[in-house]
């Protein structure tokens, strides 16, 4: 019997270059931005762009949602795919970019494929204006459709996604900048008088942005929202 271990082939894929090499393949306005935190999945998600969307000026990478102001106002990238945070970095800091992507580049089309599965989380996503929304643990011809759509025009929710949707019945408005940071500032321990002195604001004021908040998110009390809303706070490596 032969004990020697099989072979495997080699795909046939070119390694990631160093950044100042990477950069000179990409063509502004023809290029896809990808945010992803694992090299090995934003290896397989950047093949993917390019050989099953259409995607022919180059992939750029971000590991953190901070490099993506610097790349968007670069590279214009026809698509944006995007995970809700990187390490150090929350949801409320996505739902923030989010928003300032649909405010400064409206033409960018953003696709969140998340792990998060929280159901209040896909509905405030559908409501902040993604383009395209998909769940990791879906097949990959869920994302390639999805992403397919949203080049050609359109807003695709993967079919998993659509289920959740149909089984929620909270219907959510988008939350503000200033609702989103206060949130923030409230799930990193502050209480309302702390949260109104660091943003500069009267108590009243912060109260009213906490209350329209949580009213959105369909919670009526600080238990409800502490206990069944900590899916904003947490970081990547525990969105699922």
């Amino acid at each position: 019997m032969n004990n020697q271990p099989a072979m495997l082939s080699t795909p046939n894929y070119q390694p990631l270059l160093p950044d100042e090499q990477r950069l000179s393949t990409v063509v502004k306005g023809e290029c896809a931005l990808l945010m992803e935190t694992s090299p090995m999945t934003a290896l397989g998600m950047g093949l993917m762009l390019e050989q099953k969307c259409g995607i022919t000026g180059g992939v750029l990478h971000a590991s953190k949602l901070s490099e993506i102001h610097a790349l968007l106002q670069l590279h214009h990238p026809r698509v944006l795919v995007m995970e809700l945070c990187g390490e150090g970095e929350s949801v409320l800091d996505g739902l923030r970019l989010i928003s300032r992507c649909n405010e400064s580049w409206p033409l960018t089309p953003v696709v969140v494929c998340t792990e998060l599965n929280d159901p209040r989380g896909i509905q405030l996503l559908v409501s902040s204006g993604v383009s395209g929304l998909v769940l990791k643990q879906e097949p990959i011809i869920a994302l390639v459709q999805c992403i397919q759509s949203v080049l050609t025009g359109g807003r695709a929710y993967s079919p998993k996604v659509q289920q959740m949707i149909a089984k929620t019945d909270i219907v959510q408005k988008h939350l503000t900048a200033r609702e989103l940071d206060v949130l923030d500032h409230l799930f990193t321990g502050k209480n309302v008088t702390r949260t109104a002195s660091m943003m500069h604001l009267d108590i009243r004021t912060v109260s009213t942005y906490k209350r329209n908040a949580m009213f959105k998110l369909g919670f009526h009390s600080d238990s409800e929202l502490f206990s069944h809303g900590g899916w904003m706070a947490k970081s990547n490596n525990s969105l699922a």
